[in-house]
């Protein structure tokens, strides 16, 4: 009878290749050696090819994997439904997920405390299934703004929180993932950022919406002026904020705008002004923490194809892009007068547009206000990573780069 330990490496690869990423517990269950081998090395790399539209949604405040493929409507059939399964197994089973942000095959979680106003933080790699609270000096607050990202140099995460309420930034935070410390950063508020402007990580980097401050007379109380945004980015490297970078239109605030990435590679800016239906994408032709250039993607008239002044909200919508389909995905939460649904709009070029509901929305958002919740969506496809979280590890691996 034949066993495991029997098989050869190459037989035994090319079946590890196509597990799922999420069987990948069953993997190391099986015996001690694939288990020592799921931790330093990628096995489910066929399998997490075939579904490069892998991606994490919040769905009625639980954490589900997504799978969006879009190659049908190439050849003109109807969009089958996304695959949406929550997942379980994990001690993030038991929480409230708020807020969900990813950066190089991590995930942060902000989840919901049974205190008011408060939350706790988790750092998430779904392929090595390891988790880690974050323990904060004081408290996380509800209007806490965070961002993931990494030192590219030592290729060391970290974590940045502030507190944005109404443009008013009081105490800015990072933490280091590696010495499991905070520590405050010494920032000038020359700009404001909403904490429902979420910030998308690229290359390490995180970038955001912004507006700039000015004081309107001299001695008297500074304000917010109704000027358009900016694109702002947070170095992690460097720890601190780069100059102000031009977005491709004039937003204002109560303008729908919101930020994607692509493959590690690119922004995209999706805008809606609140006096009109059209929206346009954009994407970066180019992309640096100093400079920034737009090219357009897609641009489309909404009201022929809803029938009316159709409005993306401004403080919920998330979205991904498709660049060989030039079409955009774009979720949200619709209110109708009884009930609340999570629903995603496929707009592409020549007037394509679809809506895909996604299901009911938790019976309770009455409650709570609406820029908490929305049908968030991870803009990036995953993919795995073997970034150790946990404690034990990570010292480790930092003792060995002091080394090197």
């Amino acid at each position: 009878m034949t066993i495991i330990s029997d098989l050869s490496w190459d037989l035994v690869e090319k079946i590890l290749a196509r597990v799922p990423i999420f069987s990948i517990g069953a993997v190391r269950s099986t015996c001690k050696q694939w288990n020592r081998l799921s931790k330093v090395r990628v096995l489910c790399k066929a399998e997490a090819k075939r579904h490069q539209f892998l991606r994490f949604m919040l769905k009625n405040y639980k954490l589900c994997s997504m799978r969006f493929d879009l190659h049908g409507i190439l050849q003109g059939k109807q969009f089958v439904d996304p695959s949406i399964k929550e997942i379980t197994g994990d001690s993030l089973n038991h929480v409230k997920v708020t807020k969900v942000f990813h950066c190089d095959g991590l995930l942060l979680c902000v989840t919901k405390d049974k205190e008011e106003n408060k939350t706790s933080l988790v750092v998430w790699n779904p392929y090595l299934g390891q988790t880690r609270w974050i323990q904060p000096k004081n408290y996380y607050y509800r209007l806490d703004v965070y961002a993931l990202g990494y030192d590219i140099n030592k290729r060391k995460h970290k974590i940045l929180r502030f507190f944005a309420d109404a443009y008013n930034v009081s105490l800015y935070e990072i933490y280091d993932i590696c010495s499991d410390s905070w520590r405050v950063l010494d920032i000038t508020q020359d700009w404001g950022i909403m904490f429902y402007h979420r910030g998308v990580s690229l290359k390490g980097n995180t970038y955001f919406f912004a507006k700039e401050k000015i004081v309107l007379e001299a001695g008297g109380p500074e304000s917010i002026a109704e000027l358009h945004a900016i694109l702002l980015s947070f170095d992690f490297t460097k720890e601190r904020f780069g100059p102000p970078l031009p977005l491709p239109v004039e937003h204002y605030i109560e303008d729908t705008g919101t930020l994607s990435s692509l493959r590690d590679e690119k922004l995209a800016a999706l805008y809606q002004s609140s006096s009109m239906c059209n929206v346009e994408v954009w994407v970066t032709a180019k992309i640096e923490p100093n400079a920034v250039s737009w090219v357009p993607f897609l641009k489309i008239d909404l009201e022929p194809l809803t029938g009316f002044e159709f409005q993306f909200h401004h403080y919920g919508a998330s979205f991904f892009i498709d660049e060989e389909k030039k079409v955009a995905v774009v979720f949200q939460i619709d209110e109708s007068e009884m009930t609340c649904y999570d629903t995603a709009y496929l707009i592409g070029e020549n007037g394509y547009f679809e809506k895909v509901g996604l299901g009911e929305a938790d019976n309770h958002l009455d409650s709570i206000p609406m820029e908490d919740y929305c049908p968030l969506v991870c803009s990036c496809s995953y993919v795995p990573s073997l970034v150790h979280i946990n404690s034990e590890f990570v010292k480790e691996e930092a003792n060995e780069g002091d080394h090197h």
